[in-house]
Protein backbone atom coordinates (compact mmCIF):
# COMPACT_ATOMS: atom_id res chain seq x y z
CA UNK A 1 0.00 0.00 0.00
CA UNK A 2 2.93 2.16 0.67
CA UNK A 3 4.36 1.51 -2.12
CA UNK A 4 1.57 2.36 -4.58
CA UNK A 5 1.16 5.87 -2.36
CA UNK A 6 4.37 6.66 -3.50
CA UNK A 7 4.98 5.66 -6.68
CA UNK A 8 1.35 7.31 -7.19
CA UNK A 9 2.51 10.87 -5.89
CA UNK A 10 5.67 10.65 -7.87
CA UNK A 11 3.80 10.05 -11.36
CA UNK A 12 1.53 13.38 -9.83
CA UNK A 13 5.23 15.23 -9.80
CA UNK A 14 6.23 14.15 -12.76
CA UNK A 15 2.69 15.53 -14.76
CA UNK A 16 2.68 18.77 -12.77
CA UNK A 17 7.06 19.13 -13.67
CA UNK A 18 5.88 17.86 -17.31
CA UNK A 19 3.16 20.37 -17.63
CA UNK A 20 4.97 23.06 -16.24
CA UNK A 21 7.75 22.59 -18.26
CA UNK A 22 5.33 22.70 -21.63
CA UNK A 23 3.61 25.78 -20.21
CA UNK A 24 7.12 27.51 -20.16
CA UNK A 25 8.41 26.36 -23.41
CA UNK A 26 4.92 27.31 -24.89
CA UNK A 27 5.48 31.24 -23.44
CA UNK A 28 9.31 31.52 -24.74
CA UNK A 29 8.22 30.34 -28.23
CA UNK A 30 5.15 32.16 -28.51
CA UNK A 31 3.70 34.36 -31.31
CA UNK A 32 5.82 37.55 -31.96
CA UNK A 33 3.58 40.78 -31.39
CA UNK A 34 4.01 43.95 -33.04
CA UNK A 35 5.74 45.26 -30.76
CA UNK A 36 8.70 42.97 -31.62
CA UNK A 37 8.74 44.24 -35.07
CA UNK A 38 9.94 40.81 -36.25
CA UNK A 39 9.26 37.44 -37.22
CA UNK A 40 10.64 36.12 -34.29
CA UNK A 41 11.19 37.42 -30.58
CA UNK A 42 14.48 38.61 -29.81
CA UNK A 43 14.67 37.40 -26.42
CA UNK A 44 17.86 39.95 -25.72
CA UNK A 45 16.25 41.61 -21.96
CA UNK A 46 19.20 40.39 -20.21
CA UNK A 47 22.54 42.00 -18.86
CA UNK A 48 25.65 40.96 -20.23
CA UNK A 49 28.35 40.31 -17.66
CA UNK A 50 32.10 41.68 -18.63
CA UNK A 51 34.60 38.96 -18.58
CA UNK A 52 37.64 39.90 -16.73
CA UNK A 53 41.15 40.30 -18.24
CA UNK A 54 43.90 38.00 -17.11
CA UNK A 55 45.69 39.36 -14.23
CA UNK A 56 48.98 40.42 -15.59
CA UNK A 57 51.55 40.88 -12.89
CA UNK A 58 54.12 43.59 -12.94
CA UNK A 59 57.50 41.68 -12.73
CA UNK A 60 55.79 39.39 -15.45
CA UNK A 61 55.80 42.19 -17.86
CA UNK A 62 58.72 41.97 -19.79
CA UNK A 63 58.47 45.15 -22.52
CA UNK A 64 55.66 47.88 -22.40
CA UNK A 65 54.61 51.08 -23.94
CA UNK A 66 51.79 53.18 -24.21
CA UNK A 67 50.24 54.35 -27.45
CA UNK A 68 47.46 56.86 -28.33
CA UNK A 69 45.41 55.99 -31.58
CA UNK A 70 42.77 57.89 -33.63
CA UNK A 71 39.47 56.34 -34.73
CA UNK A 72 38.13 58.14 -37.68
CA UNK A 73 34.60 57.64 -38.07
CA UNK A 74 34.85 58.85 -41.60
CA UNK A 75 36.47 54.99 -42.61
CA UNK A 76 33.81 52.86 -43.57
CA UNK A 77 35.16 50.28 -41.03
CA UNK A 78 34.38 52.60 -38.46
CA UNK A 79 30.74 53.26 -39.30
CA UNK A 80 28.99 51.05 -37.19
CA UNK A 81 30.34 53.80 -34.34
CA UNK A 82 28.90 56.50 -36.12
CA UNK A 83 25.87 55.36 -37.48
CA UNK A 84 22.88 55.63 -36.01
CA UNK A 85 23.23 59.47 -36.20
CA UNK A 86 20.07 59.61 -33.73
CA UNK A 87 18.61 56.86 -32.03
CA UNK A 88 16.73 54.02 -33.75
CA UNK A 89 14.30 51.76 -32.44
CA UNK A 90 15.43 48.24 -32.86
CA UNK A 91 11.73 46.63 -31.78
CA UNK A 92 10.62 44.70 -28.42
CA UNK A 93 11.32 48.21 -27.03
CA UNK A 94 15.00 48.07 -27.90
CA UNK A 95 16.78 51.47 -29.38
CA UNK A 96 20.06 51.69 -30.78
CA UNK A 97 22.32 54.36 -30.25
CA UNK A 98 25.85 55.59 -31.61
CA UNK A 99 29.21 54.92 -29.57
CA UNK A 100 29.10 59.03 -28.75
CA UNK A 101 25.13 58.86 -28.24
CA UNK A 102 25.97 56.02 -25.34
CA UNK A 103 28.70 57.59 -23.78
CA UNK A 104 27.03 61.58 -23.80
CA UNK A 105 24.05 59.75 -21.83
CA UNK A 106 26.19 57.79 -19.22
CA UNK A 107 28.66 61.07 -18.55
CA UNK A 108 25.77 63.66 -18.41
CA UNK A 109 22.37 61.38 -17.82
CA UNK A 110 22.80 58.86 -16.35
CA UNK A 111 26.10 60.01 -14.58
CA UNK A 112 27.04 56.52 -14.38
CA UNK A 113 30.75 57.43 -16.01
CA UNK A 114 33.13 59.56 -14.22
CA UNK A 115 34.72 62.36 -17.33
CA UNK A 116 38.48 63.32 -17.16
CA UNK A 117 40.25 66.10 -18.35
CA UNK A 118 42.79 64.14 -20.10
CA UNK A 119 44.76 60.59 -20.46
CA UNK A 120 46.24 60.67 -17.57
CA UNK A 121 42.89 60.47 -15.86
CA UNK A 122 43.61 62.32 -12.35
CA UNK A 123 41.64 65.40 -12.82
CA UNK A 124 37.38 65.09 -13.45
CA UNK A 125 35.99 67.03 -15.54
CA UNK A 126 32.70 68.85 -14.77
CA UNK A 127 29.07 67.87 -16.21
CA UNK A 128 28.87 72.05 -16.17
CA UNK A 129 32.43 71.90 -18.21
CA UNK A 130 31.44 69.63 -20.69
CA UNK A 131 27.74 70.94 -20.96
CA UNK A 132 29.83 74.31 -22.10
CA UNK A 133 31.57 73.16 -24.83
CA UNK A 134 28.32 70.97 -26.20
CA UNK A 135 26.14 74.10 -26.00
CA UNK A 136 26.51 77.58 -25.98
CA UNK A 137 24.78 80.74 -26.68
CA UNK A 138 26.26 83.79 -28.16
CA UNK A 139 25.15 87.47 -29.47
CA UNK A 140 26.16 88.22 -32.73
CA UNK A 141 25.66 91.74 -34.87
CA UNK A 142 25.66 92.49 -38.50
CA UNK A 143 24.86 95.28 -40.42
CA UNK A 144 21.14 95.76 -42.38
CA UNK A 145 21.95 96.39 -46.25
CA UNK A 146 18.45 98.46 -46.45
CA UNK A 147 19.19 100.76 -43.37
CA UNK A 148 22.82 100.14 -42.37
CA UNK A 149 22.06 100.08 -38.52
CA UNK A 150 23.27 97.00 -36.60
CA UNK A 151 20.57 94.30 -35.76
CA UNK A 152 21.75 92.03 -32.71
CA UNK A 153 20.80 88.39 -32.97
CA UNK A 154 21.10 85.35 -30.49
CA UNK A 155 23.29 82.69 -31.91
CA UNK A 156 23.05 79.06 -30.72
CA UNK A 157 25.31 76.42 -30.89
CA UNK A 158 24.33 72.82 -30.40
CA UNK A 159 27.05 70.06 -30.39
CA UNK A 160 25.60 66.60 -31.18
CA UNK A 161 26.65 63.29 -32.00
CA UNK A 162 26.65 63.12 -35.44
CA UNK A 163 29.21 66.30 -34.93
CA UNK A 164 31.38 63.78 -33.46
CA UNK A 165 33.70 62.01 -36.09
CA UNK A 166 36.81 60.79 -34.05
CA UNK A 167 37.45 59.33 -31.14
CA UNK A 168 41.04 58.46 -29.36
CA UNK A 169 42.25 55.79 -27.62
CA UNK A 170 44.82 54.79 -25.24
CA UNK A 171 46.27 51.89 -25.07
CA UNK A 172 48.90 49.81 -22.99
CA UNK A 173 51.07 47.34 -25.54
CA UNK A 174 52.93 44.69 -22.93
CA UNK A 175 55.09 41.58 -23.61
CA UNK A 176 53.75 38.85 -20.34
CA UNK A 177 56.32 36.49 -20.19
CA UNK A 178 54.02 34.37 -18.32
CA UNK A 179 51.63 33.49 -20.84
CA UNK A 180 54.09 34.69 -23.55
CA UNK A 181 51.88 36.85 -25.59
CA UNK A 182 52.18 39.92 -26.79
CA UNK A 183 49.01 41.94 -24.78
CA UNK A 184 47.06 45.01 -25.50
CA UNK A 185 44.96 46.60 -23.34
CA UNK A 186 42.70 49.89 -23.90
CA UNK A 187 43.01 52.15 -21.01
CA UNK A 188 40.47 55.08 -22.25
CA UNK A 189 38.02 56.66 -24.97
CA UNK A 190 37.89 60.55 -26.14
CA UNK A 191 35.19 61.38 -28.26
CA UNK A 192 36.76 64.39 -30.43
CA UNK A 193 33.39 66.93 -31.65
CA UNK A 194 33.79 69.66 -34.73
CA UNK A 195 33.02 73.27 -33.19
CA UNK A 196 32.85 75.66 -34.86
CA UNK A 197 35.49 78.44 -33.12
CA UNK A 198 33.62 82.02 -32.80
CA UNK A 199 36.75 84.16 -33.82
CA UNK A 200 38.04 82.60 -36.97
CA UNK A 201 34.37 80.94 -37.91
CA UNK A 202 36.35 77.87 -38.70
CA UNK A 203 35.73 74.00 -37.83
CA UNK A 204 38.08 72.91 -35.07
CA UNK A 205 38.49 69.65 -33.17
CA UNK A 206 38.00 69.89 -29.54
CA UNK A 207 38.42 66.97 -26.83
CA UNK A 208 35.20 66.62 -25.51
CA UNK A 209 35.79 64.27 -22.05
CA UNK A 210 38.10 61.33 -21.61
CA UNK A 211 36.60 57.93 -19.63
CA UNK A 212 38.14 55.30 -17.83
CA UNK A 213 37.28 51.72 -20.12
CA UNK A 214 37.20 49.44 -16.83
CA UNK A 215 34.78 51.97 -15.98
CA UNK A 216 32.54 52.00 -18.77
CA UNK A 217 33.11 48.49 -20.47
CA UNK A 218 29.63 46.94 -18.59
CA UNK A 219 27.58 50.31 -19.82
CA UNK A 220 29.25 49.11 -23.26
CA UNK A 221 28.58 45.58 -23.03
CA UNK A 222 24.99 46.13 -22.81
CA UNK A 223 24.68 48.61 -25.24
CA UNK A 224 24.01 46.93 -29.22
CA UNK A 225 26.33 47.86 -32.36
CA UNK A 226 24.89 47.08 -35.75
CA UNK A 227 26.15 44.14 -37.08
CA UNK A 228 26.90 44.34 -40.87
CA UNK A 229 27.13 40.48 -41.45
CA UNK A 230 24.26 39.39 -39.28
CA UNK A 231 21.59 40.86 -37.86
CA UNK A 232 20.69 37.75 -35.39
CA UNK A 233 24.29 37.62 -33.76
CA UNK A 234 24.11 40.26 -31.39
CA UNK A 235 27.28 42.23 -31.16
CA UNK A 236 28.03 44.61 -28.53
CA UNK A 237 30.79 47.74 -28.66
CA UNK A 238 32.52 46.21 -25.55
CA UNK A 239 32.57 43.56 -28.20
CA UNK A 240 33.93 45.58 -31.18
CA UNK A 241 36.71 46.77 -29.14
CA UNK A 242 37.97 44.26 -27.46
CA UNK A 243 38.16 42.29 -31.42
CA UNK A 244 39.29 45.29 -32.26
CA UNK A 245 37.51 45.65 -35.50
CA UNK A 246 37.68 49.45 -36.37
CA UNK A 247 40.56 51.12 -37.98
CA UNK A 248 42.93 53.16 -36.63
CA UNK A 249 46.29 55.20 -36.70
CA UNK A 250 48.83 56.12 -33.80
CA UNK A 251 49.15 59.30 -33.08
CA UNK A 252 51.57 59.69 -30.44
CA UNK A 253 54.12 56.25 -28.70
CA UNK A 254 55.63 57.19 -25.08
CA UNK A 255 58.87 59.14 -26.05
CA UNK A 256 61.75 60.91 -24.47
CA UNK A 257 60.30 64.36 -25.47
CA UNK A 258 56.59 63.09 -24.48
CA UNK A 259 55.65 64.28 -27.91
CA UNK A 260 52.90 63.35 -30.51
CA UNK A 261 53.77 62.20 -34.35
CA UNK A 262 52.41 65.58 -35.69
CA UNK A 263 54.43 67.37 -33.95
CA UNK A 264 57.93 66.29 -35.30
CA UNK A 265 56.21 65.07 -38.96
CA UNK A 266 54.44 67.83 -40.29
CA UNK A 267 53.27 66.54 -43.68
CA UNK A 268 50.16 64.46 -43.69
CA UNK A 269 51.67 61.76 -45.41
CA UNK A 270 54.64 61.89 -43.49
CA UNK A 271 52.61 61.29 -40.14
CA UNK A 272 50.82 58.28 -41.86
CA UNK A 273 54.41 56.81 -43.01
CA UNK A 274 55.38 57.52 -39.15
CA UNK A 275 52.55 55.76 -37.98
CA UNK A 276 52.83 52.24 -40.15
CA UNK A 277 56.29 52.31 -39.07
CA UNK A 278 55.48 52.22 -35.81
CA UNK A 279 53.45 49.70 -36.15
CA UNK A 280 55.79 47.33 -37.97
CA UNK A 281 58.70 48.45 -35.03
CA UNK A 282 55.66 46.29 -32.41
CA UNK A 283 55.16 43.90 -34.84
CA UNK A 284 58.91 43.07 -35.87
CA UNK A 285 59.29 43.59 -32.20
CA UNK A 286 57.00 40.33 -31.25
CA UNK A 287 58.65 38.22 -34.45
CA UNK A 288 62.20 38.48 -32.84
CA UNK A 289 60.55 37.36 -29.44
CA UNK A 290 60.30 33.78 -31.20
CA UNK A 291 63.47 33.88 -32.58
CA UNK A 292 65.40 31.48 -30.92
Amino acid sequence: MKILKIALTGLALLASSTMFAQTNVLDYNSSPTPLDGHAFIKHHDYQNRVLDYPFVREDDILWSKTYIQRIDLRQKKNHPLYFPQYPVKIGSGQVRMNMADNLLKAVLEDQSLVAYEDEYFDEVKSSEAINKLLFSIDTIEYEDIDTGELISELDTVRVESKDIKEFLVVEDRFFDKKRSVLDVRILGLCPVAEIMNKETYEMEKVKLFWVWLPEARQMLANATVYNTSNNIERLTYDEFLQKRLFASVITKETNLYDRSIFEYKKDRMQQLLEADRIKNDIRNMESDLWEY
